[in-house]
């Protein structure tokens, strides 16, 4: 009678264990339903996108404040290589995580060529500077913002909308430094999933508020690819016309829809409100998805001041 009455406790437990290892890729409900109809919000940690479920694993780690740099430049700019070094080098070896870099090619030095007006005609390599480095959504930052006389650039976008957000590189580094210093709002978590045959991309996006907000709070999440070898004028550089260089941290497409992202909350949001989003985008092929990186930031619409960012490679 013992024998009899362990054996039926092991199976109840190994049938208990099956069914608990079946249902890990299962998320039973409460279901929210997002605005994009393949996406589906369980709780807070956990989210289907496209029947590809995405789950955060708990994490109490603490986060500070990272700072968006924003470099707005172009292959056929000769003294953006520079402001590119110091933000991608310089910068980024004393910030480390604490700084993401997006370089924005838009405007007047970023028109590839034949045709464009910055082009070097007969002095530069026939085919060179062919590549168009433009996106849609740099190009409408580029206009909205009304970047001129690069290099320029804007760290979590300071001061906009006084004229001055467009700032040189020497303000560059107590901005950075500035910005780093301040508290942390807001904790994102990202976590993609990405399809090497398909060319899909599933990114889950996870925002924390770590303190009382009121406002309106916006979620932007765009797509780079880093370490990109292509032609790239360099001033004082030999040679002038560099074939090989390595251009970072691309701005190449959005993965939210439109330029200014979507709707985070707005009003009176408390402390440890969680908000989940996810998005499915194919990545063109032409791109190294091995380089890529998702951003995504939160902002506020009313001065567009970057509150909190964060980036995921696209392959983890």
């Amino acid at each position: 009678m013992v024998m009899k009455r362990k054996i039926i406790f092991i199976t109840v437990f190994v049938l208990l264990g099956l069914s608990l290892f079946q249902s890990c890729d299962k998320i039973e409900g409460p279901y929210r339903e997002s605005t994009d109809t393949s996406v589906v919000i369980a709780l807070n940690d956990s989210i289907i996108i496209d029947g590809d479920t995405i789950i955060f694993p708990y994490d109490a780690t603490s986060t500070f404040k990272k700072v968006l740099a924003e470099d707005y430049t172009g292959h056929l700019c000769p003294n953006c290589p520079d402001a590119g070094v110091l933000l991608n080098d310089t910068l980024k070896n004393i910030y480390n995580d604490k700084l993401v870099v997006v370089s924005v090619h838009a405007g007047f030095f970023a028109t590839p060529c034949p045709g464009g007006a910055a082009c070097p005609g007969s002095a530069a390599p026939p085919g060179s500077f062919s590549t168009d480095f433009r996106s849609a959504i740099g190009t409408a930052w580029n206009t909205f913002f009304a970047i001129s006389g690069n290099p320029k650039g804007m760290i979590d976008r300071v001061d906009y909308p006084t004229h001055q957000h467009g700032k040189s590189p020497s303000s560059w580094p107590s901005f950075i430094q500035s910005e780093s210093l301040l508290p942390a709002d807001f904790k994102i978590r990202i976590i993609n999933h990405y399809d090497p045959t398909s060319h899909v991309l599933h990114s889950a996006v996870q925002s924390k508020f770590l303190a009382n907000k009121t406002g309106d709070f916006k979620l932007l999440v765009v797509l780079t690819e880093d370490s990109v070898i292509d032609w790239q004028e360099w001033l004082n550089h030999v040679p002038e016309y560099v074939p090989d260089f390595v251009h970072r941290n691309v701005l190449r497409d959005a993965i939210t829809n439109g330029t200014w992202g979507v709707d985070l909350d707005s009003g009176a949001v408390s402390s440890g409100t969680i908000k989940m989003n996810g998005f499915s985008r194919t990545i063109n092929t032409a791109w190294d998805a091995s380089h890529c990186k998702v951003v995504a930031f939160i902002f506020d619409p009313a001065d567009y001041k970057v509150l909190q960012v964060e980036e995921a490679t696209v392959i983890q």
